[in-house]
Formats: structure tokens, sequence, C-alpha cells
């Protein structure tokens, strides 16, 4: 069962004030400076930012050719990334980030391996008592969730790649199902009979979305809602009514309470629902006091937050995201 954690606070550390420029004026500052900082980063995160700032160049396609080798040396022969679900899901959204089609070796296998693990022992709501069936948490509700391997081998705290930290047992094998589930619709897989499963019991998890902060921690809900983002058209509507829950939990600053901020606007990014995208453009004014001088967000520079808060604000001042 889904626990309560203290996670992914946004940073205490904030920008000082900037005098006398507007709002616009402020996030443009904020998209000059990560353009400072990415440049000539020749990983993933620099490539993507490059492209979306219109920086690109013949570097770039060489850079990304040379990723997608060294992510392919990564590989082992049954399609996985050092044996885990997470990096393995990870690398195949990589690769389509990189330039890989879907029909390529490199996501043909990645998605291969991720797939081959649904329902496999050791998913979320694997097995059934009185107590979760009466809850409808057990496996016959809830189905297609992809395994990151057996319940002998503990898989938490683990760390995602925007930086949010999952502490408890369920609740990372839950994060860890929802994110390649992401994966798996984005790389059109969504006609699969387990894959559609997995999207009917995300929405229909009891109090996923109608609670906040009790049954289960905010992020677990940005999770599952970064893979409903990515469903077919035909669960727009869900996917509405449950961003307009979601929403009512926001504060004042654009941030959402014990939610990992990163984490939930990489989500949020995602979701091609009307509501969403304007509660991103709201959190784009915190992102820029959240913003150190060299352009980065941590102390650690880190390129993934970086790359999310770069969408955010290009997605706040109107350009592509």
């Amino acid at each position: 069962m889904p626990r309560k954690s203290d996670i992914g606070r946004a940073p205490a550390w904030r920008a000082p004030a900037r005098q006398h420029r507007g709002p616009e004026a402020t996030l443009r500052e904020s998209l000059t400076r990560l353009a400072a900082f990415f440049q000539g980063r020749e990983t993933r995160q620099g490539i993507l930012a490059r492209r979306l700032l219109g920086h690109s160049d013949a570097r770039d396609r060489v850079a990304a050719e040379q990723l997608i080798r060294e992510r392919r040396r990564q590989t082992r022969m049954d399609g996985s990334v050092k044996a885990s679900l997470l990096w393995t899901a990870w690398a195949g959204w990589e690769f389509m980030d990189l330039g890989c089609a879907l029909t390529d070796a490199p996501v043909v296998r990645t998605l291969g391996y991720a797939l081959a693990q649904q329902d496999r022992a050791g998913h979320f709501a694997e097995g059934c008592d009185e107590g979760r069936h009466a809850r409808r948490l057990c496996n016959h509700f809830l189905q297609g969730f992809f395994s990151p391997g057996a319940r002998d081998v503990p898989i938490a705290p683990l760390t995602f790649p925007s930086g949010v930290v999952v502490v408890g047992e369920e609740d990372a094998r839950f994060a860890v199902s929802c994110l390649a589930l992401r994966v798996a619709l984005r790389a059109h897989h969504e006609e699969r009979p387990f894959v559609q499963r997995h999207i009917e019991s995300l929405l229909e998890l009891p109090g996923l979305w109608d609670t906040w902060n009790e049954d289960w921690i905010p992020d677990l809900a940005f999770f599952a809602l970064g893979a409903l983002g990515l469903a077919p058209p035909r669960f727009a509507p869900r996917l509405e009514a449950i961003v307009g829950q979601l929403v009512r939990h926001r504060r004042p600053d654009g941030s959402w309470p014990d939610a990992h901020l990163f984490h939930t606007l990489d989500t949020l990014l995602s979701v091609p629902v009307p509501a969403a995208q304007a509660a991103v453009r709201h959190a784009a004014p915190l992102l820029s006091t959240l913003q150190r001088e060299n352009g980065g967000f941590d102390d650690g520079d880190d390129e993934e937050r970086a790359l999310i808060a770069l969408r955010v604000l290009k997605m706040a001042v109107g350009g592509p995201r």
C-alpha cells in the first residue's frame, strides 16, 4: 500500500529579486541563462535544449549519434540496461529523444524488454487479500502493471531522472510501472491489451485522484498522470477531469504541497489538456526565482532539471516546448 513521504520539495535557495523588469522580461532573462548553461554540453539534455532554442548545428547530430552508440553498448543481450526496468525504459525514452525511429533496433530492443515485464511476478497490485480486495487494490481490479523484479530484491529508495526520490517499496514499484507505461505509449504500443489494462487501472485507482496526501503520496499521482498524458485521444475527457481535480491542490506560486516541483512540471508538460498547460505557465515565475546565476537550479547543476525548466519557460513565453 502506498505510504506518505516527505520527498522532493522545491529547493530552498532563491535568486535575488530582479528589479525593474516585467514578468515576461524576467522569463526571457531566465531563458538566456539557460542557453548559456547548455552551450557546448554534448549531452542528451544539451542537444535537446539547443534544438528547442533553435541553436542546433551539425555538431549536435554527431553528438547524438555518439550518445546512441554509447547507450547501445550499455544494453544487454536481452534488451535491458543494468537489468533494471527503470533504466531500460529510460534508455528507450532517450533513444527516441536522440532521433531513433520506433523501428530502429535500440528502441525495439529496450521496449521489447520492458513490455515483457507486464504482469510478471513482483508488479504493483500483485496478489490479493481480504483487505486489499475490499479496497479494490489487488490484481482482480488492477492489471497491466510492469514488474521491476521479484520482491525478494528490494528496489527502493529509487531516484528517477527528474530528481524525484521514491522511498517506499510499493511506491517505487508503482512509479517504475508508470514510467514504463509512459515510454510504451510514446512508442505507440497503446493498442496492446495489457497496455490498455494499465491505462484503465490508473484511471480507476481508488483514492489516487480524489484525495491529496492521504493514502497516496502526491508524487505518485503525477507519475500516473505522466503516463496518461500520452494515452490515446479517447481518454481525453477523463484526463481533463483528473487534471481538474489535481489543479485544486495547487499553491498560489504554482507548486503543489508535498510534491517534487520538477517532476510535477515534467508530467504536466506532456498532458494535452488546457488546464495542465495553464498550470505549467503559472509555475514559470517560480522557476525564475529558483534559478542560479549560472542558469542551473541546484548545487550539482542537474541537466535534467534545467531541461524541464527550459521547456516550462519556453511554453510560458509562447514558444514550443
